[in-house]
């Protein structure tokens, strides 16, 4: 899918033709055309009104990341295993932003799991990939233990219904107090590695024999990042 699809497919979900949708966001319709003509791409101030008008999200518009709509309400959530309120808006659900990030470093502290807003995921991509979306979370990513898989202050969407370790995979976990984003690697033993992409990050070891705990949050099933 490249721009001029994107853009009718804004259209369309709100119900428009074209020259109507040109009307309703206050843009003309030769520059929509040159748009979907393949002439032009929108600058700053054009994605700007997009999504102060129709809630899309820039990097969905340009580059096909998700989510496609990034909304501004607040909704408040924890990561306590209780199913995360989340809105239904024809093809899209909005799933909770917490304002909280996992470390990708030696460590977040927890202080505060309240909302910062949703983001809107497209129900058929949910569906492709088998997520509840209440159990769906976006979270943000602290630190550079993670590159080049993650990098500091991208996006990651957290399925808490998946929570069974799985060699090599990347989880949100909360030990000492602290929550971190690694990979995960299992010893025998009850001996858990969190493992980090960066070389330059030593791994952490939780020995469970020795009454260590940990919570695993949720698998990190996507990111998004700000180029």
């Amino acid at each position: 899918m490249v721009l001029a699809d994107r853009l009718r497919e804004i259209a369309s979900d709100k119900g428009m033709n074209i020259k109507e949708f040109c009307s309703d966001i206050g843009v003309s319709y030769r520059t929509i055309q040159n748009y979907l003509a393949g002439k032009s791409t929108p600058n700053s101030q054009i994605l700007t009104l997009l999504n102060e008008t129709t809630g899309v999200s820039p990097h969905w518009l340009i580059l096909g990341i998700p989510p496609t709509y990034a909304h501004s309400e607040h909704q408040n959530s924890e990561f306590h295993g209780k199913e995360n309120p989340t809105v239904t808006q024809g093809n899209f659900v909005s799933v909770p932003r917490l304002d909280v990030a996992a470390s990708a470093g030696h460590g977040s502290l927890v202080e505060s799991e309240e909302g910062a807003g949703t983001y809107a995921f497209k129900r058929e991509w949910l569906t492709r990939r088998g997520l509840s979306p209440d159990k769906l979370a976006v979270i943000s990513v602290a630190g550079d233990s993670m590159e080049p898989d993650l990098y500091d202050g991208d996006l990651i969407l957290i399925n808490q219904g998946d929570t069974a370790l799985a060699d090599g995979r990347i989880f949100a976990v909360r030990y000492s107090g602290a929550l971190f984003v690694k990979s995960v690697q299992f010893f025998p033993g009850e001996r858990i590695f969190l493992n980090s992409r960066n070389q330059k990050y030593a791994s952490i070891l939780i020995d469970q024999d020795d009454g260590e705990e940990v919570q695993i949050i949720g698998r990190v099933v996507a990111s998004m990042h700000e180029w």
